[in-house]
Parts: structure tokens; sequence; C-alpha cells
């Protein structure tokens, strides 16, 4: 439950945006906005990672909170919507996400409030290392605050401040305490995350990963999983991506086809190798980077569409995915653009695959949105006529 900490990063994202303070006025107001989200989140902490049951009093103290961030929520909205596409889709989840956990808590309980929330922090993990910007808040905040270095690590690593993140991560997989496969392994993909999706400084990150190699608590399927990844980064060091920042769509095409063409050829729902893996994250790196540079309306439908691709094909999080959202928006905001159609395609693709292979119904609301999608191309080409 920790992870409800990170609500705020997609505030601290919207402000020290590059260009941010030029396009947005006063500066100031977003600043008091992410100052009162920073202190309902730190008083709302120790209840989050509380084992216990809570009292009527502490039940309602979190129902407050949660209308708090929601109502400040709103209230950053105007500036959110200057922003490119990745950063509204983010936002308009999380704003949806708070109003259901809201309506949660009052008919199931706190109990089940805890479960939902711990998916909103890799909804808000995957806005924030969507650009390059270090955080400046919290800049007061200390290990002595945290339970744990794994907890101080995340909380660094969502808060954008990656040297932290990184040393209390290495702190934590360096530990004797023992750990599951996903203990190892989660900690690890963050890292290749800062220094490949992020940095793009994959020497950096090449040695770091070679030192984890020796852990004593690896299994041989964790063991093989990141000496996967240092075969797949020597393999991008070699290509001569590091420190690249892909500025033009043709360039982009082409390292779309080079480490994308692949999962599109085949199923992307199909496990591919854990050195094919940093390639795309790097990649995915270089398409949130390129769409936050406000790319023509033309290319937006394409970069969602590759987005959902690589992100779905690369799984980092464990809780949610953005590509079902990538889609939708790919269809609903851009219906009359040629990829509409395949984002819808591969949209019911994949609900296809994830439900009926297992025998199960697809949920209403997702035939509703399907419909809404569907009705959208329709009228799009309609009116074409």
């Amino acid at each position: 439950m920790k992870k409800l900490i990170i609500v705020v990063c997609l505030l601290i994202a919207v402000s020290s945006h590059p260009g941010y303070a030029e396009k947005n006025s006063p500066a100031l107001s977003i600043n008091h906005i992410m100052a009162d989200i920073g202190n309902v989140i730190l008083e709302l902490y120790p209840l989050i990672v509380a084992q216990r049951e809570f009292s009527a009093k502490e039940t309602e103290q979190v129902s407050q909170a949660l209308s708090k961030l929601s109502d400040l929520f709103r209230a950053a909205k105007p500036f959110i919507d200057v922003k490119p596409d990745g950063y509204q889709i983010s936002y308009e989840f999380v704003s949806q996400y708070l109003t259901i956990v809201k309506t949660e808590l009052k008919t199931s309980g706190i109990d089940s409030v805890r479960s939902q929330l711990y998916a909103l922090g890799e909804i808000c993990i995957s806005c924030h290392t969507q650009d390059t910007t270090l955080r400046t808040l919290f800049s007061g905040t200390t290990r002595k605050d945290f339970s744990s270095d794994y907890a101080f690590a995340e909380f660094n690593y969502m808060t954008r401040n990656y040297d932290d993140a990184v040393k209390y991560y290495d702190e934590y997989l360096m530990s004797s305490k023992p750990k599951t496969e996903l203990d190892i392994i989660q900690p690890l993909q963050r890292i290749v995350t800062i220094y490949i999706q992020i940095r793009n400084e994959l020497r950096d990150g090449l040695n770091l990963l070679k030192k984890y190699t020796s852990l004593k608590q690896h299994t041989p399927e964790t063991r093989a999983e990141v000496e996967n990844w240092i075969i797949g980064l020597e393999g991008l060091e070699s290509d001569g991506v590091s420190n690249l920042a892909v500025d033009k769509y043709e360039t982009l095409q082409t390292y779309i086809d080079k480490y994308l063409g692949a999962v599109e050829k085949n199923s992307q729902y199909t496990q591919f190798t854990a050195k094919e893996e940093v390639a795309r994250v790097w990649l995915r790196g270089q398409l949130y980077h390129y769409l936050n540079k406000q790319p023509s309306e033309n290319e937006v439908p394409m970069l969602l569409y590759w987005l959902s691709v690589a992100d779905r094909s690369v799984a980092y999080n464990y809780y949610f995915s953005l590509a079902d959202l990538y889609l939708k928006r790919c269809v609903l905001k851009y219906p009359k653009h040629p990829y509409a159609q395949r984002c819808f395609d591969e949209y019911k693709n994949y609900v296809n695959y994830t439900y009926l292979r297992q025998g199960e119904k697809i949920p209403q609301s997702i035939v509703q949105e399907i419909i809404k999608m569907h009705a959208a191309l329709v009228e799009s080409k309609n009116n074409g006529q």
C-alpha cells in the first residue's frame, strides 16, 4: 500500500516539464497544488502501510484524504490539458480511479481500498517515467521516514530522485533479507528503466547489472534474466544508440522497424526474451520523448499504437498496463486517422486474448468500450463520405 504515495507524480511531471512555466500562468498555483498533495500523502502514509485494522476515525481520515486528492487533481486539470497525450491518459485514469476508490471505500470497506490503491502506483510510474526531469519536491525526506530500504527506494523512484532510488535499491538487493523472485526482479527492472529508458546511459546500466549477476539469492531464472538483459544492452551499445536523442520521425521509424518489427509481425502476447526486452525499454523512452516534443497530429496516433505494443510486450508494470488506454485514445481522439482501425483491431484482439482464452466472459464495461470505439470509427467514415 506504500504505492499510494506516488499519486503526486503526475503533478510533479506537469510543473517540471520543460516549457511549462512559459505556457501556464501563474506557475505558483501548481506549486500550491503539489504542496497540498504532498501534505495529504505524507500525513496518510503511516496509515497506508499499517498492517492492522483501522479504527472508525482512521477510516474516516482515509476517506477525507481521498476526497482531498480528488479535489486537487481536478484543480490540476488546466495544467494537464496542455500536456502531450501520454500525460493526459495517465491523468484521466488516475482521476477516475480515485473516484472509484472513494466509492469502494463506502461500499466494501478499507481492506478493499488498500488492495485497489496498490494498482495506482504503476499508473503513476508509467506517467512519471515519460520524461527525464528530476524531482524538486520532498528534498527533506530521509531514510528514517520509511520502514525499509526498498520502501525508500520506491519513494525516490516514483518521485524522480533517481540517484537515491538506485542507491537504496542496491542496499536492498545486496542485503541478506529473504526475497522472492519478484522481490529481485522488480527493483532490477526499475534500475533498467532508469538507465535505459529515462537516462539512456547504457554503459552505466550495463556495469551495474553485471554486479547483480552474483546475487546470492538469485534463482536460476532470475540470474538468467539479468544475464540476458546484459546481452541485450551490449547489443544496443553496439548499435550506437547510447545518449542518442531521436528528434526526427524518419529516424524513429527506423528504430521502430528494428526493435519493434518482430513484435508486430508475431503475436505481441508471445513471450519474448529478456535480451529483446531492453531494446523495447529503450525504444519506449524514445517514443515518450518524441511524443513530448509536440509532434504533428498525424504522427500521434502512430506513436500511441507503438507505445501500446511496446508497453505490453515489455510488461514491466505488474498491476496495470497503459496499453489499453493508448489504444482507446488513438481511436476516440483520432478516428479519421488510418491507424485508428489498427488500434481498434489491436484492442479487440487483446480483449479476446485476455478473457476468452481463459474461458471468461468479457466484462460489460469493456463491451461498452468496444461499442463506443466502433461507433467513433463508423461516424468518422460516414462523415468522410
